[in-house]
């Protein structure tokens, strides 16, 4: 069965891949007939002949599932979608709840804080308009 798979190339980290036409058997460094492109993981820029890979895939080549998501990305074509599962990390997924949990119990303690300040600054109003009409009353009767 024929594989369509990357190949490591470059140098320690400074990597670069070669996306080949292998036989699944044998290793995708050096046993590949055909170099449909290239990707560059660090730019993010990629090579793609996609009609010599549609080509190769109707006459029975695979997809490896981490190249299946690069041509997703690159075409958002329905096709290579197939290839491969989209998968949501469940530890994620807790993580962004709990933070969004915390996010909503700061801000309903923030209010709380806002609205018993304000109640605060309300009741002062009210004491000290209330002490300036006794220290009125007492003048206005002499």
């Amino acid at each position: 069965m024929l594989k369509i798979r990357l190949a490591r190339h470059g140098r320690k980290n400074l990597p670069f891949y070669r996306i080949v036409l292998t036989e699944h058997t044998r290793p995708a460094q050096s046993g590949y007939k055909l170099v449909l492109w290239w990707y560059n993981p660090i730019a993010h820029d990629m090579d793609v002949n996609l009609d010599e890979v549609k080509i190769r895939l109707s006459k029975w080549a695979q997809l490896s599932e981490r190249v299946a998501k690069l041509l997703y990305t690159k075409t958002k074509d329905e096709m290579f979608k197939k290839y491969f599962k989209e998968r949501t990390s469940t530890k994620a997924l807790e993580i962004h709840n709990k933070r969004i949990e915390e996010e909503k119990a700061a801000q309903a303690e923030k209010a709380a804080a806002e609205a018993e300040a304000k109640a605060a600054q309300q009741e002062q109003a009210a004491e000290s308009e209330s002490q300036a009409a006794q220290v009125e009353t007492p003048a206005e009767s002499e």
